[in-house]
């Protein structure tokens, strides 16, 4: 059970983003296609479910056929659901972008470290708030300026005190540091895009960025923190009590 959680709370945020935005989602059997407003692979993505037989290769292939005709690139997670489809997916040309290690913890009785470091989470909820965590994203992660925006554009008009999603702006002494986000889904708390600015690395603003999000997963009567963590962040949540369940395939389809 543990090892689908994370691959079920990635999935079912990107589906709760895109709708809360207002973009497309589109259904071939047992495939979900999710476009996020954008040709870059970065926020669009393909999930297959039980991908075992003729048909499973079948909405594979259409789906791809139908990215190249509009030109859209898009991520596809290879979970254990889905093994079957990667010899279909290579044999059209996929290949793996990354491999990000899967990162579980239960959070019912967590016991929480001391936190040295006062940081603030500031929640976005209006458009300013949206295009500082576009310009950070865009610094932190290279990813081009208003992906984020266009991505996450029903933020900005969200009663987020509701939502089951929450991006925040990341504060040392009132000034602006980093970004996180959150994604509660089936009492199960995914932790996204933390990112800090290069200039403030190795302050353990990562530390207490998950620290705070542990409590306000706790508040939410969650019982479990999930993450993907590449490799600079691996040490960081296995100092926090993650456990590392494998990994998590991220072939991506390119515009030929």
């Amino acid at each position: 059970m543990h090892y689908s959680l994370v691959t079920n709370n990635l999935k079912q945020y990107i589906i709760y983003a895109n709708q809360l935005s207002g973009w497309e989602l589109h259904t071939f059997n047992n495939v979900t296609l999710i476009i996020n407003g954008s040709k870059s692979s970065i926020f669009n993505y393909v999930f297959l479910e039980n991908c075992t037989n003729n048909i499973c290769e079948t909405s594979i292939q259409k789906t791809f056929q139908y990215l190249q005709q509009r030109k859209i690139e898009a991520t596809w997670p290879l979970d254990q659901s889905s093994k079957y489809a990667k010899p279909i997916l290579e044999k059209l040309g996929l290949m793996i972008a990354n491999s990000p290690k899967k990162a579980i913890v239960d959070i019912t009785n967590y016991f929480m470290p001391h936190n040295k470091i006062d940081i603030t989470l500031e929640i976005v909820d209006n458009h300013s708030k949206l295009t500082q965590l576009d310009l950070l994203a865009s610094q932190i992660f290279h990813c081009n300026v208003n992906e984020v925006a266009l991505f996450l554009r029903g933020l900005s008009n969200h009663k987020v005190s509701d939502s089951k999603l929450q991006f925040f702006l990341v504060k040392l002494h009132n000034t602006l540091v980093g970004i996180c986000g959150m994604y509660i889904h089936n009492q199960v708390a995914g932790f996204y895009s933390d990112g800090v600015l290069p200039e403030y690395r190795n302050q353990q603003i990562g530390t207490s960025m998950t620290l705070q999000r542990i409590k306000i997963a706790q508040q939410h009567d969650c019982k479990y923190a999930v993450a993907q963590c590449m490799k600079p962040s691996i040490n960081l949540y296995k100092r926090l009590g993650f456990k590392m369940i494998g990994n998590l395939p991220l072939y991506v389809s390119y515009r030929i």
